[in-house]
């Protein structure tokens, strides 16, 4: 037994650092994060994920870098996460179809499927890119700025379904 405990203390050792640095790598890029708001989307009665907004300051600017980080509470497969991703982007004024078609491959490159415990952060910079961080995953970053600006007012847009989760992320609730 006594074995097992320490091979099992040497993985967390030697890998746990590595993890956490693919859902928290983002950390290196804003210079002192600050919460903005926080809040948790629910659809029917199930808690999906917890989110937050992070800064370099307050209040909210697309001319800062932020985050949104997401704490899982269910399982997600990766097409459903982008079939709902989709369904939001299109909700946007001025956004095509050649568009979404386009961004679909955007979406393939940065989504995966999350079980509940999972983390997830996306990086916004002020440039117009997007970087895609999970737990255990290389980063995926995508240098379409209209994508990106799309894709973020899934969650911090005027057009989005979530107007009450919208308001507590950029703490107007």
């Amino acid at each position: 037994m006594m074995f097992f405990r320490t091979i099992f203390l040497f993985l967390l050792i030697t890998f746990a650092p590595s993890i956490m640095a693919a859902s928290e790598g983002w950390r290196a890029q804003l210079q002192s994060p600050t919460i903005i708001g926080e809040g948790t989307l629910k659809v029917f009665v199930w808690e999906v994920y917890d989110i937050r907004l992070l800064s370099d300051g307050a209040p909210f600017s697309w001319q800062r870098d932020f985050v949104l980080e997401f704490a899982y509470k269910r399982e997600l497969t990766k097409d459903r996460v982008i079939e709902a991703s989709i369904k939001e982007m299109r909700r946007q004024k001025n956004i095509t179809d050649s568009q979404i078609e386009r961004w679909q491959e955007y979406l393939q490159q940065g989504i995966k499927s999350v079980q509940p415990a999972t983390k997830a952060a996306l990086l916004f910079t002020d440039k117009g890119t997007l970087t895609f961080y999970y737990d255990g995953k290389a980063p995926v970053t995508v240098t379409d700025a209209a994508f990106a600006r799309a894709f973020m007012n899934i969650w911090l847009g005027a057009d989005t379904s979530k107007t009450a989760l919208r308001e507590a992320l950029l703490g107007l609730s």
